[in-house]
């Protein structure tokens, strides 16, 4: 179900901005919304496109849409694609999903001033785009702690596809291994690949042969390989949010997803909230800052296989409820990750 709901959300802020802004159409026309998807259309064996097409199909009704689909030629097309919508003036609001879209997002906004767009999980830092981002970081330090929790060697693995990337990951799993247990060591590995599965293996004998039992993957097609290896050779793995992997291995111990319906109430709060305060004059009142949601808004969903003990599930609650009480700020850089005050774990149920 993921991303399904994510555009009842963005509606949701739309409609929102509309009524604070005091936008009128003739004859009250309904608020017309484009999708425009990536290159991979509705035809991908990845079907969220198709899921966002059913979702706003879905809010014709109860929104007040009309939703129209067009599809992204290929990447080079986007911001192309995106200004001949905006050209057209046909459309509210121009919906888009993903890293690439949002990138041709930030290159186009700026030229169509009075064109809302809407960028679903990065963010567009302009004002008259709409972002929706997740605190990664926190889904990242609560699978730390779990991979901290279920290594036997105290030896665990980080896989990415490249250095630099995925850097809110590195850090939150790094503090959830320190927050367990300081003195287990982690071992990080790149594939530099993101289809190339033969880099996932290769990087799943590397962590074997360094004593790694338990693997945090932030890589994307590797990941079934890092999985298939694992499961051959006695080790475990815990998948991260970046890459979708549907496996019943029991080798894949955990697997984290994003969870829009659970945001949907947070994120439209703050769309009102900021709406009374009289904020971000240029929308009419609704500021477009981008809207961020974690573990204590219920942003994410973690799922587990039968190899993760109950005690352990059961000490894991204590993470959320650090988060949902406000006790920790995950770092997503070097400086902060060092300088971090970990006296703030003592106590909590999961350290070892």
């Amino acid at each position: 179900m993921k991303k399904i709901i994510a555009i009842l959300l963005c509606m949701s802020l739309i409609l929102t901005c509309f009524s604070a802004c005091g936008i009128k159409r003739p004859g009250q026309k309904k608020v017309t919304v484009v999708f425009l998807t990536d290159s991979s259309g509705f035809s991908s064996e990845d079907d969220t496109n198709k899921q966002i097409k059913d979702a706003l199909e879905g809010l014709k009704k109860s929104a007040g849409i009309v939703p129209t689909y067009k599809e992204g030629k290929d990447k080079e097309s986007y911001v192309s694609n995106l200004r001949e919508l905006a050209e057209s003036k046909e459309y509210d609001v121009i919906l888009t999903v993903g890293y690439a879209m949002s990138r041709a997002v930030d290159n186009v906004a700026k030229e169509y001033p009075e064109q809302l767009f809407v960028t679903i999980d990065y963010p567009v830092n302009k004002d008259n785009v709409l972002s929706i981002v997740f605190r990664e970081e926190e889904s990242a330090f609560y699978s730390g702690v779990l991979a901290a929790l279920m290594t036997k060697t105290n030896k665990v693995g980080f896989v990415s596809s490249f250095e630099g990337q995925n850097m809110s990951h590195l850090y939150g799993f790094l503090l959830g291994i320190r927050a367990v247990d300081p003195n287990i060591a982690v071992e990080i590995v790149y594939t530099h690949s993101y289809t190339d599965l033969s880099t996932g293996t290769a990087a799943a004998e590397k962590l074997k042969a360094a004593g790694v039992d338990v693997i945090y993957s932030c890589a994307t097609a590797p990941t079934s390989a890092l999985v298939d290896y694992a499961k051959e050779n006695k080790m475990l793995v815990i998948n991260s949010d970046v890459y979708k992997y549907d496996s019943t291995d029991k080798a894949l111990i955990s697997e984290a997803s994003k969870k829009y319906k659970s945001s949907v109430e947070y994120i439209i709060n703050a769309a009102i909230e900021v709406t009374k305060d009289g904020e971000g004059a240029k929308r009419g009142g609704i500021s477009t800052e981008s809207r961020y949601v974690g573990i204590a808004q219920n942003a994410f969903e973690f799922s587990f296989s039968s190899n993760v003990p109950k005690d352990i599930r059961g000490k894991l609650e204590a993470v959320q409820i650090m988060f949902t009480n406000s006790e920790i700020v995950v770092p997503t850089d070097e400086a902060g990750y060092t300088n971090f005050d970990l006296s703030i774990f003592e106590g909590k149920s999961f350290k070892k």
